[in-house]
């Protein structure tokens, strides 16, 4: 398993360190888990959309402030919970389930380069899988609509009963299905889900810059994580592809 290097814990929670990391075949990962919302690809319209479906069915206020950073990344039921719909908490979670299932998931978008960073780490051997929060057979819906299934040995995903949600509990779920374990592994991620989740198992954590995260590392008792990048191409260099 990937032991957290001796440098990386002077690297303050945002910064973007990722240029004076050389690409050098020697320290690419041997097996990188990517999440998916925020990551791979830009969900924020179906999921935020859903959310509002979800609340209109039960007669709730949506909540002030930036939807996409607060909702995108926890398990949505556990987001819903904790909104104190009461009696209703369990109509609204069916109702987003159902309408982003119905059409949430197509409103979706892989960001830029995406599909040949992944290329280009398979043709490096590189092992890939994914560990994300959203229902596994909707995140492998969605990676197989966009042509990038193919890339992933395993992918992973809360199960249907919310029974497993967690980032921590579906990287096991992942890492089971990925034994025998190589000595370098990374999760790639764009909230303190993922770093939390990761170092849950003792593997670092690269954030990316683009997806709904932005302000999750601004405090101070924020976990460390191994890199901070703001494009593709930071990303590149951190992988050595």
């Amino acid at each position: 398993m990937t032991e957290t290097r001796d440098d990386t814990a002077a690297v303050p929670a945002g910064a973007v360190d990722a240029a004076r990391r050389p690409v050098d075949p020697a320290l690419r990962p041997e097996l990188v888990i990517f999440d998916l919302d925020g990551t791979l690809t830009d969900s924020a319209e179906g999921i935020v959309s859903s959310f509002r479906h979800a609340l209109a069915s039960v007669g709730a206020a949506v909540p002030d402030g930036d939807l996409a950073a607060r909702i995108i990344g926890p398990p949505m039921h556990h987001t819903l919970r904790s909104l104190g719909l009461g009696d209703q908490t369990d109509a609204a979670i069916d109702a987003y389930r159902q309408d982003y299932r119905a059409r949430g998931w197509a409103m979706n978008r892989v960001y830029d380069g995406i599909p040949e960073l992944l290329a280009d780490l398979r043709a490096a051997e590189v092992r890939l899988a994914v560990a994300t929060s959203k229902a596994e057979p909707t995140a492998q819906r969605i990676l197989a609509h966009f042509g990038l299934a193919d890339h992933f040995e395993f992918i992973a995903g809360a199960s249907v009963d919310g029974s497993r949600a967690a980032k921590a509990d579906v990287l096991a779920r992942a890492l089971q299905a990925l034994q025998p374990l190589p000595e370098r592994v990374l999760m790639v991620g764009d909230r303190c889900h993922d770093v939390e989740g990761a170092a849950a198992h003792g593997i670092d954590t690269v954030v990316v810059g683009w997806g709904y995260g932005r302000d999750d590392f601004a405090h101070e008792d924020a976990i460390p994580a191994y890199a901070h990048v703001a494009t593709v191409a930071e990303l590149r260099e951190v992988l050595s592809v």
